[in-house]
């Protein structure tokens, strides 16, 4: 009988009660104190490194003032969406595009033309110049002429032939251009009691020179069958040259 009465439950006393309750008070304010800070009470001291993740930050919350100058690089930019610094330019030519990295890609730019048409020259006894052409320092070309010859035989049936040559001098440079320098087309006719005409068409590609060079276009007759008495030639040409260096 004395054990069962020992094990059974007694009420708790009435200063029990007064201290479970005291607990209870000061733990409900202290819970009160925590959602009730006086204002500009938490700073730099109180918040552990790493405790303010993204869904605390208020959206638009940070602007330009709340960044330190200088603090944002490429590895913290969207490279799809902001360009890089541009890295390289290009020797000749121009940009076409920048890659995300900042890389350029070049094109060549439009070459450069040059020419010229000129009027009826009559062929002396020597090769005569019927046209000459500048080609600017620097660069490659292709020059191209297209003489243009009205003959006049001296005598009935009389064979002539007149050769044009589009030169230009050797240009300069290490090691010497390789490309010719010259060219050279016969125009050949047996001409009757009237004139007779033809076209000679001429080809040359010329090296990068360090200095100006001309391009010339001369031309000379010889007359057969019989030689004499010596027909009459005028030529006139045009005279072109496109810029042909690349972009390498």
């Amino acid at each position: 009988m004395r054990l069962r009465k020992s094990l059974r439950l007694r009420r708790p006393s009435a200063p029990m009660v007064v201290s479970f309750i005291a607990l209870f008070v000061s733990l409900g304010g202290a819970g009160y104190a925590a959602v009730s800070l006086p204002r500009n009470s938490v700073g730099n001291a109180q918040l552990q490194n790493g405790s303010v993740g993204n869904w605390k930050l208020k959206s638009n919350a940070v602007g330009t003032k709340k960044i330190i100058n200088g603090s944002v690089g490429a590895k913290q930019v969207n490279s799809s969406q902001v360009q890089l610094r541009v890295l390289s330019s290009c020797s000749t030519g121009a940009i076409s595009s920048v890659g995300l990295s900042g890389s350029v890609t070049c094109t060549p730019t439009v070459g450069n033309e040059y020419g010229s048409n000129t009027a009826a020259t009559t062929l002396g006894t020597s090769a005569t110049q019927v046209a000459t052409q500048s080609l600017a320092a620097g660069s490659s070309y292709l020059v191209t002429a297209y003489p243009h010859a009205v003959i006049t035989a001296g005598s009935v049936n009389q064979h002539v032939e007149v050769d044009c040559t589009l030169s230009v001098p050797a240009g300069s440079g290490t090691p010497p251009p390789a490309n010719p320098t010259t060219t050279t087309k016969t125009l050949a006719v047996n001409v009757g009691t009237d004139p007779a005409a033809g076209t000679i068409p001429l080809v040359l590609p010329v090296a990068s020179s360090t200095s100006v060079q001309p391009a010339t276009v001369s031309c000379t007759d010889t007359a057969a069958s019989p030689a004499t008495p010596a027909p009459t030639v005028k030529v006139d040409t045009t005279i072109s040259a496109v810029q042909t260096a690349s972009n390498n």
